[in-house]
């Protein structure tokens, strides 16, 4: 479904990004749990549809509530991050570089591993018939690679899952955005 829709691509500062997110974040998931955000100094900037990628970011962090049904913590980390050729090879959608991470991470239940290789498919969910669609973590899946980026997913069945975003850097923060 992301993948129709046209692109409106902008440069964009992480860090101040997710940080306008987080008021909308935190009513999104509720009190019962605590955002949490760790942001990179001098993070690098990044060319993303602004909308699409708060998009992406607010549906990882709803399947991360969805994870915490007592409540929890939600951690998102920004970091600056070179993937080099061995992670590519197991990630052929990109090519080696430097780009800018996002990471969410829940103290949730966690994912098993027979299902954790299907998160992304369209339409799988593990929820109740009427509690969800299965399209949140596709959607996000399709956003990022429409970008040029990747998402991976780690997880400990009752230690809480971790996806990480990886989306090519437009330019180094020590250059200004007017550059």
């Amino acid at each position: 479904f992301a993948r129709r829709q046209i692109l409106d691509p902008v440069v964009v500062d992480a860090n101040r990004q997710l940080s306008g997110l987080t008021e909308l974040m935190q009513r999104t998931l509720g009190e019962s749990v605590e955002v949490h955000m760790v942001q990179a100094h001098d993070l690098w900037h990044t060319r993303v549809d602004a909308g699409q990628f708060e998009n992406a970011i607010l549906n990882l962090a709803i399947n991360a509530r969805d994870a915490m049904p007592e409540g929890g913590r939600l951690t998102v980390r920004t970091r600056n991050v070179y993937l080099d050729s061995i992670f590519c090879s197991d990630h052929p959608e990109i090519e080696p570089g430097e780009f800018v991470s996002i990471s969410v991470s829940d103290t949730g239940v966690g994912i098993e591993p027979d299902v954790l290789k299907r998160v992304f498919e369209p339409f799988f969910t593990t929820k109740e018939v009427g509690k969800g669609t299965g399209l949140g973590l596709s959607i996000s899946y399709g956003i990022i690679e429409k970008h040029g980026g990747s998402i991976t997913v780690e997880s400990i069945a009752g230690a809480g899952t971790t996806f990480s975003v990886a989306i090519p850097i437009h330019f180094r923060a020590t250059h200004s955005v007017d550059e």
